[in-house]
């Protein structure tokens, strides 16, 4: 691990964690600002955390792709000024379904524009840094504190003044990047990977969900009250930024083993007596891995960090909460995985091989059919608003085939088949659920109830 000896990475670094705490802070003030009820929240909190850390992935891989870096942050802070516009916009309104169409998009620009910033600044700490285990801890801690700032605090005016220091520290980052060596003259992201490297990559993401898991457990037996609000994120930024230096101090493995050991002893005892002392030393032992397992999974995919960035986030997201409270959700998920499946085949009896094109098929789907089934979920689900969706998504998709065959013809018949079968099949997989469904029902019961 290399050492942080030179100034302008330092500062550069003390720039991304600031931005990072405004981003979060930011969204989670947005997010508590302009819903109403629980049942808004929910929807629009699962909205937003879903483009938020299932999209990083694929913004992670566009990052390792991208020659210009800068306009990844640039698109983060249009993105998020876009959202923060949107709920101003909201609150000039009453109607229901304006509101709720208003709060989607909301949800959706916040969502991508945090996707966007997260993926530049943890690729630009680890390239900037050599991969610095330090460097790596602190842009990664900032986050939490920006929540239980945003959440508690929630008002316009800090809104606002979010998104002004958002505003001027993207300068600030843009300006101390100028002249440096380009992301690929460092890390060139065609890099050769060793096979098994991915075989490991999904160990250590079972480790981060895993993770993320026990700090909820550590954290959700703590009361709700302001002082211990601001403590959850103290406590959690500390162990983050601590978790560094500690490798730094004692070595890797001694490292590690004192985290687990730690998080461990935390858990017995807090089973036995609910002292928060002994909650928040379990929380900041588990927030110590926080580094350690970036500082693991961009040194196995040297080259490209962007996606190691993206897929522990991706590994973040609470599966456990959104299976209890929000069955919509996974009914979104399992359709987008089997679109992404059956989309994949079409190209693929088409004889498309380029792999830019199959894992463009991967992006645009999850950018399409995400939006476009919360709509019908959440807002509007009528036969009318399918068929525009559909129409619409042909044509965004069509130009993005278009972007990557150069081919006008051959991007209108790949988004045509691809929607048009992936569409049938839905359709022809209901029909036959529901009779299924009737057939087992009258067998069972004697009747069609």
């Amino acid at each position: 691990m290399s050492q942080l000896s030179h100034q302008m990475p330092l500062r550069l670094i003390g720039v991304n964690a600031l931005l990072h705490f405004l981003v979060d802070g930011l969204c989670i003030c947005c997010l508590y600002l302009t819903t109403a009820d629980c049942e808004e929240m929910m929807t629009m909190y699962v909205t937003y955390n879903v483009l938020a850390f299932l999209t990083q992935p694929l913004t992670g891989w566009w990052a390792d792709r991208m020659r210009q870096k800068h306009w990844m942050l640039l698109g983060a802070v249009l993105l998020l000024t876009l959202g923060v516009m949107t709920a101003s916009i909201r609150m000039l309104f009453e109607t229901p379904n304006i509101v709720q169409a208003l709060l989607l998009i909301m949800s959706l620009l916040l969502g991508m524009g945090n996707s966007l910033f997260h993926v530049w600044g943890g690729k630009q700490t680890a390239i900037r840094t050599e991969n610095d285990i330090r460097a790596l801890g602190m842009f990664v801690s900032t986050g939490a504190f920006g929540l239980a700032i945003g959440g508690v605090f929630a008002s316009w005016l800090l809104l606002y003044v979010f998104l002004l220091g958002i505003g001027v520290l993207a300068i600030v980052a843009l300006k101390f990047a100028q002249g440096e060596a380009p992301y690929d003259a460092v890390f060139p992201a065609d890099v050769k990977l060793w096979n098994g490297v991915w075989f490991i990559i999904v160990l250590i993401m079972f480790i981060v969900a895993g993770r993320a898991y026990v700090g909820d457990i550590f954290s959700c037996n703590i009361p709700r009250t302001t002082p211990l609000i601001f403590m959850l994120g103290a406590v959690s930024m500390l162990g983050k930024m601590a978790g560094g230096w500690i490798v730094k101090g004692i070595g890797m493995w001694k490292a590690v083993l004192l985290m687990v050991v730690g998080a461990i002893v935390c858990f017995i005892i807090m089973g036995k007596e609910m002292h928060v002392p002994v909650i928040l030393a379990g929380l900041f032992f588990v927030n110590c891995t926080m580094p350690v397992t970036l500082y693991w999974a961009n040194a196995l995919l040297r080259g490209k960090e962007g996606l190691a960035f993206g897929l522990l986030a991706a590994a973040l997201i609470p599966w456990h909460r959104f299976f209890m409270t929000a069955q919509s959700i996974v009914l979104i998920l399992t359709a987008l995985i089997f679109t992404i499946l059956i989309e994949y085949g079409v190209l693929w009896m088409l004889k498309e091989r380029r792999k830019k094109v199959l894992l463009s098929s991967i992006a645009i789907n999850v950018l399409t059919n995400v939006p476009l089934n919360l709509y019908l979920h959440f807002i509007d689900g009528r036969n009318v608003n399918i068929l525009i969706g559909e129409v619409v998504v042909f044509l965004v998709e069509a130009v993005w085939y278009w972007f990557f065959t150069r081919s006008f013809k051959q991007a209108v018949i790949y988004s045509f088949l691809c929607n048009a079968i992936s569409f049938l099949i839905g359709i022809l997989s209901v029909i036959l659920f529901f009779a299924f469904s009737i057939f087992t029902s009258y067998h069972l019961y004697g009747d069609y109830l």
